[in-house]
C-alpha cells in the first residue's frame, strides 16, 4: 500500500485535470462572457468611473467595432450589499477565445493610436488602478439547460 501512495496523487490530480477540462469544453467559436469586478476605495467611486469612461472604455469600443467585443455592459449596485463587495461590474462577451486573445495584443496599439499623449494615459490609468481595493475577474463557461 505505501508503494501506491507516491503515484496515487499524481495519477488522481492527472485524472481530475482531464475531467475539468473535458467539463470545461466550448466550441471554438463560441462567445466568452467574462465579468471584471472592482471594489473601490470610499469615496472614489465618480473619480474611478470617469477616469474609466476617458481611458478605458474607448478601447472596449474601438474593439467591439473590429467584432473582437460582441458586447460592454457596465454595471453599478443599485442597493447597498456587502456580500460579494464590488462597486462596478463591466461584462463583456467577446466573439470567442481568440477574440479575447486578441484583445490583449490590440490593445497597445489601440492605446498608441488613441492616446498621443502617453504619459497622461499612464498616469490616468495609474490613479483608477490606485482607486481600486480590489479586482477579479470571472470567465463564465454556460451551462447546457437540457
Amino acid at each position: 500500500m505505501k508503494r501506491f501512495f507516491p503515484f496515487a496523487g499524481p495519477l488522481f490530480l492527472g485524472l481530475v485535470m482531464m475531467g475539468v477540462s473535458a467539463g470545461a469544453e466550448q466550441p471554438a467559436a463560441a462567445p466568452v462572457a467574462v465579468e471584471y469586478y472592482y471594489k473601490l476605495i470610499p469615496g472614489g467611486t465618480g473619480e474611478w468611473k470617469s477616469l474609466y469612461m476617458k481611458n478605458h472604455l474607448p478601447i472596449l469600443q474601438q474593439l467591439a467595432k473590429e467584432g473582437i467585443i460582441k458586447s460592454i455592459n457596465l454595471y453599478e449596485r443599485r442597493f447597498h450589499a456587502s456580500k460579494p463587495a464590488w462597486d462596478y461590474k463591466v461584462v463583456l462577451v467577446f466573439r470567442d477565445w481568440q477574440g479575447m486573445e486578441q484583445s490583449r495584443s490590440r490593445e497597445p496599439e489601440i492605446i498608441r493610436s488613441m492616446y498621443p499623449n502617453k504619459d497622461l494615459h499612464d498616469r490616468e490609468e495609474k490613479r483608477r488602478w490606485e482607486l481600486t481595493l480590489d479586482h477579479w475577474d470571472d470567465v463564465l463557461s454556460p451551462v447546457a439547460l437540457e
